[in-house]
């Protein structure tokens, strides 16, 4: 199906569509938007030390900029980065793709997202948030240009200005690709060997989604059909906690198979006896739908985001010791009235059989360990889901895997005395708890 008559078509039907409540720039409102027909790719990469609960909030500033862009008149998707060879995981696995994680329908109800290899094989799955279709075409889509984003060398100088210029390139964007002769540039690009990159320039920036948007409108790189940043962390969020914020957030919904594994098959209903009836965390199909709530009663456990290994080391006067977080959860315990723990960690088993010595007999700890069938990604967000679906939950200190968890408690519409709760350590009982961003719809 020709693409211009696909979207004529979409046009007439969704001029009779009410969409007042849930409006998104997936769904292509030609009354609000014009959509130009030339697709226009959009690729990324992250900083190889950052990992995986840090990528996920660099995608929802990319997801913002693909949002700008299209409500300006470009027709530009997303193209989504394979997982892997992440810092914090055990296993090096590469080439992981975003539906092992994430809902993909779910995401496309914002913008318009496809996989690399979808984008590599030339299928542009193209969905739009329409009774549930998805239309498809074939194109050749090679990759044009890879912009790579650097500091300003000079550094802020007295005040923070959003910016852009093309400069030399900085180190270590010299290591990072290396052009063929006079050909094209060959880097990473997610461990896909044969995949190169046609054109390589080096843009020293500092500003937001709204400047990623400027610098992609502003300059030739406008005229190719895909454009790849790297180091994308360098952008920042336009407007951190605002509505568009957290629709990117909300549509960051969980593989369906995960959530089966973690509702039905594994803890939640078998050892934690929650299900989304008796704890009132039941959630629409569609994220656009949501309303605001406070009524989330949770499971009857506590959820413990438990951070050990590297942060001993860059936050350990921020720590419990082991003595102590087991005195911060028989605390708990004894308030809430609670025997149960789901404890998601990265401590070795030593200390963890070192916390459960600590703990009174009758308080269960509870853990997801099954790495034979899922990878390190899988058990990360098994682990961040029980614990969004408990009655309390505390967390590390600045821990982007804490963040998350308080998100989707937001979403899920707990009280913000059940979730905003950090692990203090020994000497300070009373220290400082995280900054309560709440949900915004």
């Amino acid at each position: 199906m020709h693409f211009s008559f696909l979207l004529l078509v979409l046009g007439t039907v969704l001029a009779d569509v009410d969409d007042s409540s849930h409006n998104t720039v997936s769904r292509v409102d030609t009354n609000k938007y014009s959509v130009a027909t030339e697709k226009k790719f959009l690729l990324y990469d992250v900083n190889f030390g950052e990992g995986f609960n840090l990528r996920r909030d660099v995608y929802m500033r990319l997801a913002n900029a693909v949002r700008l862009l299209r409500e300006s008149g470009d027709n530009w998707i997303l193209v989504l980065p394979p997982w892997g060879r992440l810092h914090h995981w055990q296993r090096m696995e590469v080439a992981l793709s975003w539906r092992l994680f994430f809902d993909l329908e779910s995401l496309n109800r914002f913008v318009p997202v496809i996989e690399f290899e979808d984008f590599l094989d030339g299928t542009d799955i193209y969905c739009i948030v329409l009774e549930d279709s998805c239309f498809s075409e074939t194109e050749n889509k090679p990759i044009d240009q890879v912009v790579y984003l650097q500091h300003y060398e000079e550094g802020w100088g007295t005040e923070y200005v959003r910016k852009f210029d093309e400069r030399k390139c900085l180190p270590p964007a010299n290591s990072h690709y290396k052009q063929e002769g006079d050909s094209d540039w060959r880097g990473w690009f997610y461990s896909y060997e044969d995949v190169r990159a046609t054109n390589f320039k080096c843009v020293s920036i500092q500003g937001d989604s709204g400047t990623l948007r400027d610098l992609l409108k502003q300059s030739n790189f406008s005229e190719m059909s895909s454009v790849m940043i790297d180091r994308a962390e360098t952008i920042l969020h336009e407007n951190f906690g605002d509505v568009n914020y957290w629709k990117a957030r909300r549509s960051m919904r969980y593989s369906k198979e995960l959530i089966e594994i973690a509702d039905t098959f594994s803890f939640r209903d078998k050892y934690l006896d929650s299900d989304d009836e008796n704890d009132d965390t039941g959630m629409t199909t569609d994220w656009r739908k949501e309303r605001s709530k406070r009524s989330a009663k949770g499971g009857p456990y506590i959820g413990i985001h438990w951070r050990r290994r590297d942060f001993l080391y860059a936050r350990k006067e921020q720590l419990p010791s082991i003595k102590g977080t087991a005195d911060i959860l028989e605390n708990l315990s004894e308030k809430l009235k609670l025997n149960k723990i789901y404890l998601a960690t990265d401590a070795p088993e030593e200390e963890i059989n070192e916390l459960k010595y600590y703990l009174r007999e009758e308080l269960e700890v509870f853990r997801f360990t099954d790495s034979q069938k899922f990878n390190d990604g899988q058990i990360a967000i098994i682990d961040q889901y029980l614990c969004a679906h408990a009655r309390h939950f505390i967390g590390s200190h600045e821990s982007t895997f804490s963040f998350r968890i308080q998100e989707d408690r937001e979403i899920i519409g707990f009280p913000i005395s059940s979730t905003f709760n950090r692990l203090c350590p020994d000497n300070n009982l009373e220290c400082e708890q995280p900054s309560k961003w709440k949900i915004v719809f």
